[in-house]
Parts: structure tokens; C-alpha cells; sequence
């Protein structure tokens, strides 16, 4: 069997060789594009960092075939953002998040999700977000659609909130295992963010059994009173979560459109679901 390993992986090494010089490149050549991959990356990690191909191109001395070359790699794996003025950013989940952001499948869904989410917001006259499990165990931003409205239920896109309050975080609870609901929830104390905090165990679990049977969760004035969440589970192919969609609203105005929210959350989340699948 240490045979067969040693043989697979000698194969795998030459292939790569292969691969290399098939395409005429040496592997001075490769390490150098990797550098300048990185090069590109450190440039534009630079508070407020931007600018378009001919600048790139100069900077770093690049032919601008090759510029461009690297700058739509970047972006096509999401790392750059382009503007229609042809000017390149970071990514703005990139740039909080690091290498744990969650690369080119999460750049599909955003792309798909962007235009979904402002009319949402637009249609509603509420904030709408799109939140991932981070490395750290809690739900982080990765985009957001402000509501029109002077009064608005908005984050900084730095935030990192609890699993157990929020719509995002129950959510995603809800659609994991028992064992996997307890490992996460472990990790940090369950504690009361507001007087309407759902702290107990067994309300808790009811609530992510709740949110698991009918596809959505609510969280009202629970992380801040003011503010009320709804949330649905975006899936991949094979029905594992890529990301929550959430409606941030002001409870005040809840109540009135509750059904609305409900109804524009599920079917846009399943709509992205499916374009995912």
C-alpha cells in the first residue's frame, strides 16, 4: 500500500511537470506569476487602493496583455472587484475577511445575489444581507443592500455576530445536525445581547427546529431592540449552506409586512439556491 501511495504521488509530481512545460513555461517563469499574483494583492490591500489596467501595467512593468491577464484571474476568482469605469478594487469581504472569505464559490453567489438583493431592498424598504459561517464560528457580512428609508437597520460590514440570536445564525443552525448545533454552539457562551435574548436550551432548540420545518427564521430585538431579522438558507447542489440571505427590518414596521418579508425571502432564496445548482 506505501508502495502504490509512493508511486501515485511520484505521478502527480510529474505531471505537474508536465503540465509546466507542455505550455512552455519554466518554473522560474510559474514562480514569478505567482509573485506577481501576490504583488497584485499587496497593491491593492493598501487602504482605498485602486486603479485601472494602464496604471497596473506600468507600476509593475507588465506588458498590458499580461496585466490584464492577471487582473481578470483576480477577478473572476473574486479577490478584485471592476468598476464600469474599468477601475480594479478589493473585494470588500476580501479585504475584512482574508483568505477565509470564501473564494470563487461565494463570488457565484454574490454575483447572482447582488441584483436579487437590491430589489429586495428596493420592493421592501429594508436592509437585506448575505451572511457566512466564519472560521471563527460566527456569522459575518459579505454584502448588503441598504433600505431607502431615513430609518434604516444597517452594519458595518465588519461585524461578527452570535449564532445563537440572530436569523442568520439560527438558520444556520437549523440545518446542521444536533451534534454539529452543539459543537458550534459551545464554542462561545450563550449569553443575552437584550432583555429578549433566547438564552434557555430547550427554547433555543425549539426555535432552530421551528426554523428548520418551515425554511425560515426570526429573530425580533434580540441582538438590538429596534431591529427584527429574517433569514432563509441558500444551498449549494448537493444541499449543504453557502449562505444565509436575511432581511434586516425595523420592528416598528414588522408587523405590517411580515407576510411580504416572509414570502420575498423564501422565494429569492430559493431562487439563488437553484441558480447554485
Amino acid at each position: 500500500m506505501g508502495r502504490r501511495a509512493s508511486m501515485l504521488r511520484t505521478s502527480y509530481i510529474v505531471r505537474i511537470y508536465e503540465q509546466v512545460y507542455l505550455y512552455g513555461f519554466s518554473m522560474s517563469e510559474v514562480v514569478r506569476s505567482a509573485a506577481r499574483v501576490l504583488d497584485l494583492l499587496e497593491f491593492f490591500s493598501e487602504s482605498g487602493k485602486e486603479a485601472n489596467l494602464a496604471a497596473i501595467s506600468q507600476t509593475f512593468h507588465l506588458p498590458k496583455s499580461s496585466a490584464l491577464g492577471l487582473l481578470r484571474t483576480l477577478c473572476a476568482r473574486g479577490y478584485l472587484d471592476k468598476t464600469e469605469q474599468g477601475i480594479y478594487r478589493l473585494n470588500d469581504a476580501f479585504r475584512s475577511h482574508g483568505f477565509s472569505w470564501g473564494g470563487a464559490r461565494l463570488t457565484k453567489l454574490l454575483s447572482q445575489a447582488r441584483p436579487v438583493m437590491a430589489n429586495m431592498a428596493s420592493e421592501l424598504e429594508e436592509t437585506v444581507t448575505l451572511g457566512v459561517l466564519s472560521a471563527e464560528g460566527k456569522i459575518r457580512l459579505v454584502h448588503q443592500a441598504l433600505a431607502s428609508q431615513t430609518i434604516r437597520y444597517e452594519m458595518a460590514m465588519s461585524t461578527q455576530l452570535p449564532v445563537h440570536c440572530t436569523a442568520m445564525g439560527r438558520m444556520y443552525l437549523a440545518m446542521k445536525s444536533t451534534e454539529e448545533r452543539q459543537a458550534l454552539l459551545a464554542r462561545y457562551p450563550i449569553v443575552p445581547w437584550t432583555k429578549y435574548t433566547v438564552t434557555d436550551p430547550k427554547q433555543l432548540e425549539a426555535l432552530l427546529t421551528e426554523a428548520a420545518a418551515r425554511h425560515y427564521s426570526i429573530s425580533a430585538d434580540e441582538v438590538d431592540i429596534g431591529g427584527t431579522g429574517v433569514c432563509t438558507p441558500v444551498l449549494d447542489a448537493q444541499g449543504e449552506v453557502v449562505a444565509m440571505l436575511n432581511v434586516s427590518c425595523v420592528s416598528a414596521r414588522f408587523s405590517d409586512k411580515k407576510s411580504r418579508i416572509i414570502k420575498s425571502v423564501l422565494e429569492e432564496g430559493k431562487k439563488l439556491s437553484d441558480l447554485l445548482a
